[in-house]
């Protein structure tokens, strides 16, 4: 029983410490309504692609901007300090702070696409992006990471970019 409770705890440790999560109302990313409240760098398959994938974003603002890469997540790419938005974004296993970029900035990877987020009728920050249809072995195809920045007053940025913005949390998204 005791070894039940040690593991239950050291996951759920992971979690309170894990890279940006995702506050509904603040900071949080869904691909297809899959993985609100999240933490960055979770997996999403989609077998083979041939689908449209809906990105939105639960936030208080009326802009953002989705970054895309060909690499998966890397956390802890580029942390920055806490903001102070409410409800609280979790703190991140990044030096304390709750904001990290955590797409993979690194020279053969690289950005692939900035697409700006509107807003959508039921106050969710939204995009649809076609994938086209892979053949092989269902997700090992390709790899596309994302991870929205939404413009917010409590944000603070990065230590190298000051806000006005937070970050969602990211995914690996594999085909």
């Amino acid at each position: 029983m005791k070894t039940i409770r040690l593991i239950a705890f050291l996951f759920s440790l992971g979690a309170a410490i894990a890279q940006t999560t995702g506050t509904p109302g603040i900071n949080d990313l869904t691909v297809n309504n899959l993985g609100s409240g999240s933490t960055s760098c979770t997996s999403l398959c989609f077998p083979n692609g041939n689908v449209t994938l809906n990105f939105d974003i639960s936030a208080p603002s009326g802009f953002a901007i989705l970054i895309f890469g060909f690499c998966p997540c890397a956390t802890c790419s580029l942390a920055g300090p806490s903001n102070s938005c409410l409800p609280a974004i979790p703190a991140t296993a990044c030096g304390g702070s709750n904001q990290s970029l955590d797409i993979d900035m690194t020279a053969g990877c690289g950005i692939a696409a900035l697409i700006p987020v509107s807003v959508a009728a039921d106050g969710t920050l939204s995009v649809s992006v076609p994938i086209p249809g892979f053949s092989g072995p269902p997700c090992g195809n390709a790899t596309l990471s994302v991870q929205g920045v939404v413009i917010d007053p409590c944000g603070a940025g990065l230590f190298s970019m000051p806000g006005p913005f937070v970050f969602t949390q990211s995914y690996t998204l594999l085909f």
